[in-house]
């Protein structure tokens, strides 16, 4: 339990606690690693003045399964969303509102019948989100943020109706400004693991307290492009390495993951377009291959894709977009 603890800490900290404003599949539809060039469709959309859009998701026999309505406002950023079933009936909608149409201050999700699921509320300042909470009947969800003067987070705290759950202070080097260590407490306020991120896999592992290395580094190519390794080498003195392969582009060409012995987990790879964006992506585990297709229209938007498992298609999705 405690290594999946330090995982999520790790994870944490590389990526950050965001509030995504689009879905997963949808918002951050082939973005790997900060270090790459991002292929963002919420970027695409706000380029294209996108007023609204629609996800419509096919079964394998190219029927309706259920639907997503979005409707967006001049930063992008989405303002009202719906979801329908099969029959085409409303079961939940939401709606956010925005600082300047950009900082998320509030989001409200509701049934079908119009009654709230769950209640948000966020705050920021100087653009750096400080704290938000949401409720979900009688229970509550708090985060709250802090950071220093040069903008980098200095501590995280998650509560639970009001109780502490989990804490993370991050130490930074005084030199190169860089995360150097990371500290989580559970809701007893206990120092339950270290995260150092330091390219040393040798040193000391303290006996009271779990602890971590995470090492990322870049490596320029001969021929152009970069490669990202992440290494994550647990209180055992086992490393789990992640390579990612850029072009000179800075397009992610492919993923591979290894893990304690060294032997391939999973890989990933990806083909662009002229236009730089993602039209086949390819993913293998466990000698089992899913691969998605994508198409995209006269404005460069996302106009559906399609997903393959073991070269049997299991869904589609198209897209219908409005324009402002």
């Amino acid at each position: 339990m405690k290594h999946k603890l330090i995982l999520l800490t790790i994870l944490t900290s590389i990526f950050g606690f965001a509030h995504a404003q689009y879905r997963v599949t949808d918002y951050y539809l082939l973005t790997a690693t900060k270090e790459g060039k991002p292929v963002m469709f919420g970027k695409q959309i706000k380029k294209a003045n996108v007023s609204a859009y629609e996800m419509i998701f096919l079964d394998s026999k190219s029927e309706a399964k259920y639907k997503y309505a979005y409707k967006l406002n001049k930063a992008g950023n989405i303002t009202n969303t719906n979801s329908y079933n099969r029959k085409n009936l409303l079961k939940r909608q939401s709606y956010s509102t925005y600082l300047n149409d950009t900082l998320l201050t509030q989001q409200v999700s509701l049934n079908k019948k119009g009654d709230t699921i769950s209640l948000s509320y966020y705050n920021f300042s100087n653009g750096k989100m400080m704290s938000s909470l949401s409720k979900y009947g009688k229970r509550t969800f708090e985060y709250l943020y802090a950071y220093n003067d040069k903008g980098n987070r200095t501590s995280y705290v998650y509560k639970r109706n009001g109780a502490l759950y989990t804490k993370i202070l991050y130490d930074y080097d005084t030199v190169s400004g860089k995360l150097a260590k990371q500290s989580t407490y559970n809701k007893k306020n206990k120092l339950v693991s270290v995260v150092n991120y330091e390219c040393n896999y040798h040193g000391e592992v303290k006996k009271d307290v779990s602890q971590s290395k995470v090492c990322m580094r870049t490596d320029a190519l001969p021929g152009g492009g970069f490669v990202v390794y992440n290494d994550y080498t647990n209180p055992k003195g086992k490393l789990r390495r992640s390579v990612a392969t850029y072009s000179n582009d800075s397009n992610l060409m492919q993923v591979k993951v290894y893990d304690t012995k060294n032997k391939l987990v999973s890989g990933a790879s990806y083909v662009y377009d002229t236009n730089g964006n993602c039209v086949d992506y390819t993913y293998s585990k466990n000698n089992k291959k899913w691969q998605s297709i994508y198409s995209y229209n006269d404005k460069l938007l996302l106009s559906d894709y399609y997903t393959k498992k073991e070269g049997k298609v299991t869904n589609k999705v198209i897209y219908k977009y409005s324009f402002f």
